[in-house]
């Protein structure tokens, strides 16, 4: 298994595990691992060991861990969210040098984001290494499964609704959509850009961002050495601040490939013309902590048919 470029040991990975799971661990987390275990191998798991699904979940946090990026405060911590699908996420923290705490990934954001940029169509729970702080209650609560998602740590299971009573959540803003729906703004440029591949990927992923308050549709595509593209898209909250970048979003998808920040070579952002606000400074500043000789590409998107309906009229 690869962390930001370094093949971590597979003593490392099965260190206190019982020989039973240590063994298909150590096989499925090889060099083209990607923090995804397809339905049929989280079975296998299940079977092997024993465990009840949770108990797995809490397991692999334990390895998701080992992704986390957190030179700021040394706390790193691991999540496992298990898609509508049946196969289970990767989520870890990320945090970038000299730029402000607003600015970290939470392992809840990052597992759930993993998960949409897999294409899950819904989350069914989700097992932390830490309990989840009020600011990840919030963005969970942003889900569809909202209230009813289940939370596994280590003290025993619980509800999003018991952790998060008399929530604000979507419907406050009369938003019919949710985090995980599928989106489509219909953003363009001129053909001769989007014959760019990387600037298609952002333009992709800022057609399926979230941003169903500010219409702020984004996305932001990275292509590192190895000419291999990871994009993410805007995914807004009702409450704001626990909004997740795009920038963060694409970090994520880079984070789990097991290349590291370092590879970066070229970094762009594709946002509608139209949009309030911006996130052009957030994604340079936070470029410029990790890749700081990658100047970011900026462009501006207008939309070829209405956008998808999420607030209710």
């Amino acid at each position: 298994m690869k962390v930001q470029g370094k093949t971590l040991p597979v003593h490392e990975l099965t260190a206190n595990q019982p020989s039973e799971f240590a063994e298909v661990l150590a096989s499925a987390t090889e060099d083209d691992f990607s923090g995804v275990f397809r339905p049929d191998l989280v079975e296998q798991m299940r079977k092997q060991t024993g465990w009840p699904l949770s108990e797995l979940m809490l397991r692999l946090g334990s390895i998701a861990k080992l992704y986390a990026y957190a030179p700021i405060s040394k706390f790193h911590v691991g999540a496992v969210a298990l898609g509508s699908s049946g196969a289970l996420y990767f989520g870890c923290n990320l945090e970038f040098p000299g730029q402000a705490l607003s600015f970290v990934t939470h392992a809840e954001q990052s597992a759930i984001t993993h998960a949409r940029y897999r294409g899950e169509p819904g989350v069914e729970a989700l097992a932390i290494s830490a309990a989840p702080c009020g600011y990840c209650r919030q963005f969970l609560n942003e889900l569809r499964e909202g209230s009813q998602l289940a939370i596994h740590l280590s003290t025993g299971s619980t509800t999003l609704g018991t952790l998060l009573p008399d929530s604000f959540g979507p419907e406050e803003l009369k938003n019919t959509s949710r985090l995980l729906d599928p989106q489509d703004h219909h953003l363009i440029l001129d053909s001769h850009r989007q014959e760019d591949s990387v600037i298609r990927a952002a333009i992709d992923a800022a057609n399926t961002s979230y941003a169903p308050y500010s219409s702020n549709f984004s996305g932001v595509a990275l292509e590192t050495s190895s000419n291999q593209i990871f994009a993410g898209s805007y995914e807004e909250n009702v409450a704001a601040n626990p909004s997740l970048s795009p920038m963060e979003a694409a970090l994520t998808a880079l984070n789990f490939s097991g290349q590291g920040f370092t590879d970066i070579a070229r970094a762009v952002l594709v946002e509608n013309a139209d949009s309030q606000c911006s996130q052009q400074s957030a994604t340079s500043a936070v470029l410029a902590s990790i890749a700081p000789t990658v100047p970011l590409e900026y462009f501006t998107a207008t939309s070829a048919e209405p956008p998808m309906a999420g607030i209710a009229e």
